[in-house]
């Protein structure tokens, strides 16, 4: 039985994560790190000699694991019980976001970045496989985990070629499948992420993918780093790390982070708080204007840097509202100005939330038409450009609620 696990960021020990006699997680720095490092776990598990115990650092690490029905199968494929986080991390903590792997004590990679070829066959078997084998779970040498609810497999992409990585070898982009239940779920995210690259909002690179007939979303890892030496993870966390909150509680409504908590996160910890702030106010609009009501405190994150904390990149961008014919709920994951039905919000719920941000009213519906006059600018180029090839039902939608969503928006402002 494993009682303890080493807890590293890009191989370096951090510390150790065991559980006490009541089953709580328990950590503790490693001394050399607190004294060689000024980057911490996460904000919410600050740099200290004393050990974090009686489950105060659970939620961080909970934060690592899948989720919902990724997380069942993952934990059936390994003989793992459901709500057994340790054991999880245990068996497939190799690789997670971020730079944070974790391994049973007397147990290292080996340092040797093993990758193995694919072909497009065997690509696409294994995709095909994701349903009953997500992040390869069971298959001997493969640690594999992303948080999140859908599914995901992270492999290593260079020139054409996709590589599976093995021994902890770093994987560098992500592939994600069509979600089975909602159609053209990869135009839709590979649409929204291309459109908020276009009017500034930082974005991974990324690109739709045929393989033999099934498209794939794909995109760059923004917390992986090519360097002379090969590939470097980077540390990053998300918003419900940042703030101790469990994967569970994601959502406003269920306690997770409300947007006013996530611009005080910045303002506190980043290193760059003036540029952050505008980011994710950014974020939020572009969200609310392209139908994203899925952006919770998951979907936005931190890089951990020897500077100090900054925003990172956007990521999971995708229409949800388009998907109302199956049932979704529309509501927003955070509410703007106290109100979470996006086709309620009026300028005096912007005004609200600018009171709320202790930010000029002028500034941000300024900000607001800003945006949803670019998005407007750029959007039908960009349809009839570079989606020709891809556009299906799914696009024409969203193409059709983004600009009924900004028209109605510039009219209730102006």
């Amino acid at each position: 039985m494993i009682t303890k696990l080493v807890v590293l960021i890009d191989n370096e020990i951090v510390g150790y994560l065991w559980l006490d006699e009541k089953k709580k997680f328990c950590f503790q720095y490693e001394t050399n790190w607190i004294h060689t490092s000024e980057i911490p776990l996460s904000l919410s598990i600050p740099l200290r000699n004393e050990p974090y115990l009686d489950d105060e650092p659970h939620a961080f690490f909970a934060n690592l694991l899948p989720e919902q029905k990724i997380r069942e199968v993952v934990a059936r494929n390994l003989g793992v019980s459901l709500h057994n986080d340790f054991g999880l991390l245990e068996k497939i903590g190799g690789d997670c976001a971020g730079a944070v792997s974790l391994y049973p004590e007397g147990v290292r990679p080996s340092g040797e970045e093993k990758y193995t070829l694919l072909t497009s066959p065997e690509l696409s078997k294994i995709i095909q496989q994701l349903p009953q084998k997500p992040l390869l779970a069971g298959e001997v040498g493969f640690r594999l985990s992303l948080a999140g609810a859908q599914k995901k497999l992270p492999v290593f992409f260079s020139g054409d070629k996709f590589l599976l990585t093995h021994g902890g070898a770093p994987s560098n982009y992500i592939i994600k499948p069509p979600i089975e239940v909602l159609d053209g779920t990869v135009e839709n995210e590979a649409f929204c992420t291309a459109l908020a690259g276009e009017i500034g909002l930082s974005v991974p690179p990324s690109f739709i993918y045929d393989l033999d007939g099934l498209l794939v979303f794909v995109i760059k890892r923004y917390d992986r780093k090519i360097c002379n030496d090969g590939t470097r993870r980077l540390h990053q966390e998300d918003f419900c790390q940042a703030l101790n909150i469990f994967p569970e509680y994601k959502y406003e409504h269920e306690g997770g982070p409300s947007f006013v908590q996530c611009v005080n996160l910045i303002r506190k910890k980043s290193c760059r708080s003036g540029k952050d702030v505008l980011s994710i106010i950014d974020w939020l609009i572009f969200n609310f204007l392209a139908g994203n009501s899925d952006a919770h405190g998951k979907n936005v994150s931190f890089l951990l840097l020897p500077q100090g904390p900054v925003l990172a990149p956007f990521y999971d961008l995708i229409s949800t509202r388009i998907y109302g014919h199956f049932g979704l709920a529309e509501g927003l994951a955070m509410g703007i100005g106290g109100e979470s039905n996006p086709g309620a919000i009026q300028r005096k719920h912007w005004e609200a939330l600018a009171g709320e941000l202790n930010v000029n009213p002028k500034f941000l519906i300024s900000r607001v038409l800003v945006i949803a006059n670019k998005i407007q600018s750029v959007r039908l180029k960009l349809f009839k450009g570079r989606f020709d090839p891809y556009k299906c039902d799914s696009l024409y939608r969203l193409n059709e609620l983004i600009s009924d969503s900004c028209d109605n928006t510039i009219r209730r402002l102006s």
